[in-house]
């Protein structure tokens, strides 16, 4: 599921879960028990996130939530949240190197490397999640964890919250998902020049700051209970089967 090489003090972290990084429970817990690795590391001061092929993370297996029920949306919703706030709050610098399509939970997981986004050129990135006509996107409990507020210009948070909507890596930057776009072939090199350059930031500094940024949002946490609701519905379950049977002809993995 996870490639991990250490160089200068970098970690690369390579997602390696077909198809596309999807997000499950079992993939989730995975990138949280490296991150915990990586920050017990005392020769590691910063981290590189990545993907493999075409995809950064096309979000969450939508299949799993629509065929294994409450109970797994739940573990997901869990492990997701770990994740999300276990990034935003990562003591070391954290880079995303997103080298291909960052969709839904995917966009979420990269505007949550603080360190700096950098997206390869051609690549897509997006907050949608399965969505019906007239309908937005299901929520992901990305303005807590996306730190919308800060991340996405306000004029632009209505529309990247609620609308879904797929953006080229022009688009993305103006909307705060990417920091700068790089070709495909200088993806990883650029991604390890910010990381080091970051390292010079003495850690205890960087640490503390990434914590009083992070403060602010703590509020949006009260809405929990209301997200996994909303994702353990009926509704929502016959919505993403609609979804994934016009998107790719079957509503089920089964």
């Amino acid at each position: 599921m996870i490639q991990r090489s250490d160089d200068g003090g970098v970690a690369l972290i390579r997602m390696e879960h077909k198809p596309a990084n999807v997000l499950t429970t079992e993939f989730s817990d995975a990138l949280n028990a490296e991150f915990d690795r990586v920050r017990e590391d005392g020769s590691v001061e910063a981290v590189v996130l990545t993907g493999t092929g075409s995809a950064f993370s096309a979000g969450v297996e939508l299949f799993r939530v629509v065929d294994d029920g409450a109970a797994y949306v739940e573990s997901l919703l869990a492990s997701l949240g770990v994740l999300f706030s276990k990034l935003r709050a990562f003591p070391k610098p954290v880079v995303a190197a997103v080298n291909g399509h960052a969709i839904a939970g995917g966009a979420v997981i990269a505007c949550a490397c603080d360190g700096n986004r950098v997206m390869s050129r051609g690549s897509r990135c997006s907050h949608r999640t399965a969505r019906t006509p007239g309908r937005g996107p299901l929520p992901l409990g990305c303005v807590r964890h996306l730190g919308a507020r800060r991340a996405v210009p306000q004029r632009y948070q209505r529309e990247v919250l609620l609308l879904g909507r797929s953006y080229d890596p022009e688009a993305a930057a103006e909307r705060g998902f990417v920091d700068e776009m790089v070709p495909p072939e200088q993806l990883i090199e650029r991604a390890r020049e910010i990381a080091v350059e970051l390292t010079s930031i003495p850690a205890a500094t960087y640490d503390l700051t990434k914590r009083q940024l992070s403060r602010a949002e703590g509020r949006a946490a009260e809405l929990d209970d209301e997200l996994r609701s909303i994702w353990t519905s009926a509704e929502t379950a016959s919505h993403i089967r609609g979804y994934l049977e016009r998107t790719l002809g079957r509503s089920s993995a089964r």
